[in-house]
């Protein structure tokens, strides 16, 4: 048998059971345990003792109980729209295997399709397909690897299908399991919404808020949208998530992170996500202090075929621009002594030489305000891109998610 204890999957343990849910969103649309418990086939005290556990995980009331009724509770309307989403996103896996497997051959009504599982069982079939060894998700969990099998075999009869492959070195998970899998974790890091939601109406406005960040907007935007908003809310919290944009996006679709800020990309790379410019962007030639470049009665894209360059890898988007707009001019390509995407290695090598970087000039913000590093005055109109945030089509903001959102959109006001 899997024990409840639970594993740092995600970005919290989870409290509500999911079990629980299907009793709870049924009383709460016919706003009668009775009637709630003709629908679901289940006796009223197994429909009462539903309640009973979830708000004594949330210590919050779901509902009054009136003479005439359940009357949801203001924290019990706030889950209530979370669960919803939670039990879309199952229907939408309900969508996936109704497009890929034959009528008659896979079990719509199994439990996973309504969370009937315990929080643990989800939990650890998540884990198994990421990870992909029943070992290390055993010992993420604290439980045997037979009850990890277990799990994955429950999972798999009750929907009628096989999810996974097995072999001698762990598990290969198939499209179905692959589907499943981003579905129960979307609807579990809604289930993680609702809680924060729920203690912030607690205890004033509290939870956690996780982003993706992106170079363009780890320098000047995110911190101070930060500093603002912790300042005004002291019980929030804020963690990030560096890595490239298909990365990112990767954990946004799954539900793992509320939104990336960074440069945004062409509609090819957004399917199923949406974008808001916060600020415009273009690429600046960069150079330190009293380089001799900057110490010319005049200055012209001719002067910098002479220049020796720091620039990132052949086929990035800035090296590609900078290239076009010296082809444009008829000019060579530049001389590039050091290739690197490193900030922290390019920033050191501009300030200690005479070398020049093409580069957003967010990204050195800190050091053009010090005055250690500036920018020419030659712009590369051919590198505009847009700054800002970017959400799955579908999601609903969590309470932290939407204040650090509006405030990254005072910051570029100011």
């Amino acid at each position: 048998m899997v024990s409840e204890r639970m594993a740092p999957l995600g970005r919290d343990p989870l409290t509500i059971n999911p079990k629980y849910l299907r009793a709870f969103l049924t009383v709460a649309r016919t706003g009668s345990v009775i009637r709630a418990s003709e629908e679901v086939h289940r006796a009223q005290s197994a429909i009462t003792r539903s309640i009973k556990e979830l708000e004594g995980g949330l210590n919050a009331p779901l509902f009054e109980r009136r003479a005439y009724g359940m009357l949801l509770t203001e924290f019990g309307r706030v889950l209530l729209e979370r669960v919803e989403a939670a039990f879309a996103e199952m229907q939408a896996a309900r969508g996936g295997f109704r497009a890929q497997c034959p009528q008659g051959r896979w079990n719509d009504n199994a439990p996973v399709f309504s969370l009937s599982l315990s929080r643990q069982r989800l939990l650890v079939f998540v884990d198994l397909i990421e990870q992909r060894h029943m070992g290390a998700v055993a010992d993420s969990f604290g439980i045997s690897q037979p009850a990890v099998s277990q799990v994955l075999r429950e999972v798999e009869q009750g929907i009628g299908v096989t999810l996974v492959s097995r072999t001698p070195t762990g598990i290969t998970p198939n499209g179905l399991g692959l589907m499943l899998s981003m579905h129960i974790r979307r609807a579990l890091a809604e289930l993680r919404k609702a809680e924060a939601e729920v203690a912030s109406l607690q205890s004033g406005v509290s939870g956690q808020v996780v982003v993706g960040t992106l170079s363009l907007g780890r320098n000047r935007l995110l911190p101070r949208a930060i500093i603002a908003l912790t300042e005004t809310y002291p019980n929030l919290k804020v963690s990030t998530v560096e890595g490239t944009f298909e990365h990112l996006a990767v954990l946004l679709r799954a539900g793992d992170i509320d939104f990336v800020l960074g440069g945004l990309r062409p509609p090819e790379h957004m399917i199923g996500l949406s974008s808001e410019v916060v600020v415009e962007d273009m690429l600046g030639v960069i150079v330190r202090r009293g380089h001799p470049l900057t110490t010319q009665a005049a200055i012209g894209f001719a002067d910098l075929e002479r220049a020796r360059w720091v620039l990132p890898q052949r086929g990035t988007s800035t090296r590609t621009a900078l290239e076009l707009s010296l082809r444009e001019r008829s000019l060579k390509a530049p001389s590039v002594i050091v290739e690197t995407a490193d900030i922290a290695i390019t920033r050191g090598l501009l300030i200690g030489s005479e070398f020049l970087t093409a580069a957003s000039p967010h990204l050195f913000q800190h050091e053009i305000d010090a005055g250690e590093l500036e920018v020419l005055p030659l712009p590369l109109p051919a590198s505009r891109r847009g700054i800002g945030i970017v959400q799955r089509s579908d999601s609903k903001p969590s309470i932290a998610a939407r204040l650090l959102m509006e405030g990254i959109r005072q910051i570029h006001l100011l």
